[in-house]
């Protein structure tokens, strides 16, 4: 008896149908993707590394299998089994019920993404230069309460969208229309199986969309949704907080301030304060810095109030603290509104990675003429790093030689935003003082924290280029720049590592300093700089100051939130008070996964764990802050942290 033969033949109809190559109009979706990715931004996609390109590849095939699990299954309605082989067309025969379950399909399934995947990603994309991913979809539904009211807002737009998903879904309708028939011997494995799989990649998280967007726009779209449909499903992870288009309120009529010197403010990110010299030499010795900035004035012993990016910057911005709601965060005056307002232009340039969590949205109605981040200036392999921060001082550098053209006379607003000692730290292997050190977080913390201070050495000698550049510009006499950390760096001090975990000096106590030209600043502003001396500083106070060198610190009283504008004035004498100012690893616009809450007055703080029990801390007895004080004084900012902090997680 002859053993049956293997029918290649046969095994390609079972699993892709007749013609095979029909398989493609059901991924049409995806394709079209890829196609509108290219033409929207084809600079960012040729910026990718390979670990980026093959995110890209696997979030094509999620989109893929996605789309296409549905759109063949649904060809199944298009030709019922008795008319395959015979002579009717695809279409022929089809039943009341299977056309309604076409119409349901297209009008509930393919038309509603369509509208946000090929109508809505282009036109957000052209607004914010990224799309609308996993937190975009999250944050638009919590701030505006429910979808409908979210697409209420976009206005005219919605009805582009509209005519954008449906040209697409009519589009994608015809060509499964035409795939129908050559693929209806096939069995429904594939197509069940690629859903599958790809629901399942969006559903956990297995698609990245939230930094640098390694994939195409239309799986950007559905990974949000998704993710929004699984926090509905299991209540986790719905949070109210984050980062979003912002809704500014008025600001009050400002009279023109009589001196309005250039304000030059550099961020720097994750440097803490021992591992940057604030105070000039003999005080302290900074390797590339005493070239450019030995006339360097710190600003106290400054502390930031939120151990993360997102929180510790929007802060900086609004003079606010971490007990804001998001709606007040998002509201608030930011230091460019005000500065704008007053006649000066402004700009934001910034090696940061803005795709990450949002950020980018803030920006757009924060009263800045220019904005520029990783994504416009390029070599942002590593997410983290964002973009090279030479690229950014250069083209911070070409801003103020441009406006100095083209705008004589106009005061500059201007912040620089760096990047690059972010982890994993980027390092230049030729400037690598201090050994032994290594990359790995798994080494010993004394290795990594080598490794950091490598690449913060690398960027101060970065800013010293760039200081270097911007003293000898004509408008030097005139200008002032302000120098300060988003916030500091743990190595397992207390246990832990990176940020955004706890909030001793290692995480919060930062870098801060001014230098300015001989017009900038006069001499009473000077000296009253100089007294703060070992005073504790905060980024509120940083806040207060910019707006002092502006001209509008006495106007701050008609503010919005006034009562909440807490921030002294660096620029003035201090008093003789120390005030109790909160500090917490949470704020309005981003919830942690580890919650702390705290009350920092001076040297003694009071922080509150996710237990609930409150630990108190006395650094000017005990500067590691590892041993729990008993000490009286603790009582009254236990009492406070309990009502600033109450009903907080």
């Amino acid at each position: 008896m002859a053993k049956p033969r293997f029918d290649a033949r046969r095994l390609l109809v079972i699993v892709a149908g007749e013609r095979p190559v029909a398989l493609l109009c059901f991924v049409s979706p995806t394709l079209l993707a890829i196609a509108m990715d290219l033409v929207l931004r084809p600079r960012s996609l040729l910026a990718f590394e390979p670990l980026q390109w093959l995110n890209y590849f696997g979030s094509s095939l999620a989109s893929a299998g996605f789309w296409g699990g549905p759109l063949w299954l649904a060809s199944r309605l298009f030709t019922p089994r008795s008319s395959v082989g015979g002579g009717a067309g695809a279409g022929a025969g089809v039943s009341r019920g299977a056309r309604a379950g076409l119409a349901a399909f297209f009008g509930l399934f393919v038309f509603p993404l369509s509208f946000f995947c090929f109508g809505g990603q282009p036109l957000y994309f052209h607004v914010f230069h990224t799309y609308m991913a996993r937190d975009t979809v999250r944050l638009g539904i919590a701030m505006r309460g429910t979808l409908g009211a979210w697409l209420a807002a976009w206005g005219g737009s919605v009805v582009l969208m509209g005519v954008a998903g449906l040209v697409t879904t009519w589009a994608f309708f015809r060509l499964v229309r035409v795939a129908a028939k050559p693929v209806r011997p096939a069995w429904p494995i594939l197509p069940v199986v690629g859903f599958g799989v790809a629901a399942s990649c969006f559903w956990m998280d297995f698609v990245e969309s939230r930094s640098l967007q390694a994939a195409p726009p239309d799986t950007c779209f559905i990974h949000g949704a998704v993710h929004a449909l699984r926090d509905a499903v299991t209540h986790k992870g719905w949070v109210r907080r984050g980062i979003s288009l912002r809704e500014p309120l008025p600001l009050p009529a400002l009279a023109l301030p009589p001196h309005r010197p250039n304000v030059m403010l550099i961020v720097t990110e994750s440097v803490r304060a021992d591992a940057l010299c604030s105070a000039p030499p003999p005080r302290c010795k900074a390797r590339f810095l005493d070239e450019v900035a030995a006339d360097r004035l710190p600003m106290g012993r400054l502390t930031t109030q939120a151990p993360g990016t997102l929180s510790s910057c929007v802060m900086l911005w609004t003079g606010l603290g971490p007990d804001a709601d998001f709606k007040t965060m998002l509201s608030a005056p930011t230091v460019w509104e005000v500065a704008h307002a007053v006649g000066y232009h402004t700009a934001y340039i910034a090696s940061q990675n803005l795709r990450y969590e949002d950020f980018a949205a803030f920006f757009q109605r924060a009263g800045l003429d220019v904005v520029t981040s990783a994504a416009e200036l390029g070599g942002a392999g590593d997410p983290h790093l964002g973009a090279p921060d030479e690229n950014a001082t250069g083209r911070m550098l070409a801003y103020v030689r441009d406006l100095a053209t083209t705008a004589p006379g106009t005061p500059y607003f201007a912040t620089l935003h760096l990047s690059n000692t972010h982890w994993p730290y980027r390092i230049d292997p030729t400037l690598q003082p201090f050994e032994p050190h290594d990359a790995s977080p798994w080494s010993d913390g004394v290795k990594l924290h080598n490794h950091y201070r490598n690449s913060v050495a690398m960027q101060e000698r970065a800013v010293t280029a760039f200081l270097r550049e911007l003293r000898a510009l004509p408008g030097w006499d005139d200008t002032v720049v302000v120098f300060v950390s988003d916030h500091g760096e743990e190595f397992r001090e207390h246990g832990g590592m990176y940020h955004l975990t706890s909030l001793f000096d290692e995480q919060v106590r930062i870098p801060g300093w001014i230098i300015a030209g001989p017009r900038a600043l006069d001499a009473s502003q000077r000296a009253a700089l100089a007294s703060w001396g070992d005073r504790r500083t905060y980024t509120r106070d940083v806040n207060a100051t910019m707006l002092d060198l502006v001209g509008v610190f006495d106007a701050r009283a008609g503010f919005p939130y006034a009562d909440r504008l807490l921030g002294r004035s660096l620029v003035r004498p201090p008093s003789r008070d120390e005030p109790a100012v909160p500090l917490s690893t949470a704020s309005g616009v981003w919830e942690p996964d580890i919650m702390k809450y705290g009350i920092l007055q001076g040297d003694m703080l009071v922080v509150r764990g996710a237990g609930g029990r409150w630990d108190c801390f006395d650094a000017a007895k005990d500067p590691t802050e590892h041993a729990r004080a008993r000490d009286f004084a603790c009582l009254p900012l236990v009492k406070l942290g309990m009502s600033t902090f109450a009903g907080a997680p």
